[in-house]
């Protein structure tokens, strides 16, 4: 996955994840843009087009989800420096549909950091609407180690001496 920082034009202030059409589910969803917000939480945006759209024309509920999942990881970005995470749970509430061929917005926070976990709460809105609000909780791990062939990693076994804190 790529990370630009835009400095000027229309996404000056927000920092893009990108990946690269490689077989893999985020790349199927399209640009993430977060940035960091007033009073120390953060902001997310993805466009949305017919590709995200559920059998009755709104934005699907999975997407929604997808898109949370990624924002959740965004909240949390700056205490990954030397791990990566894993979400434990994810609870959303739907609250009102979402327009297809416009953007959603995300705004969250951590509510709480422990020495493995991350509590993290957010609020999904379009246009000004609430479109779904959600609470997460994350797990540091360390970063596994990947084939260079196809990425993929090995399942985390239990680590001798560990528990979840």
């Amino acid at each position: 996955m790529t990370r630009e920082h835009f400095t000027d034009g229309p996404n000056a202030g927000w920092t893009r994840w990108r990946r690269d059409p490689d077989g893999r589910f985020a790349s199927l969803l399209g640009d993430f843009y977060f940035r960091q917000a007033v009073g120390g939480g953060v902001d997310c945006r993805m466009e949305t087009d017919r590709k995200h759209s559920n059998g009755l024309g709104y934005i699907h509920g999975g997407f929604i989800m997808s898109f949370i999942d990624m924002a959740m990881f965004a909240f949390i970005f700056r205490q990954l420096e030397n791990h990566a995470a894993v979400t434990l749970s994810c609870a959303t509430d739907f609250l009102s549909a979402g327009i297809v061929g416009k953007p959603i917005e995300a705004s969250g926070e951590i509510l709480k950091e422990t020495g493995k976990m991350l509590f993290v709460r957010g609020l999904v809105t379009q246009e000004g609407v609430n479109v779904a609000s959600f609470t997460g909780t994350m797990r540091k791990i360390a970063r596994p180690t990947r084939s260079a062939d196809d990425g993929a990693a090995q399942r985390p076994g239990p680590v001798a001496g560990t528990q979840v804190d």
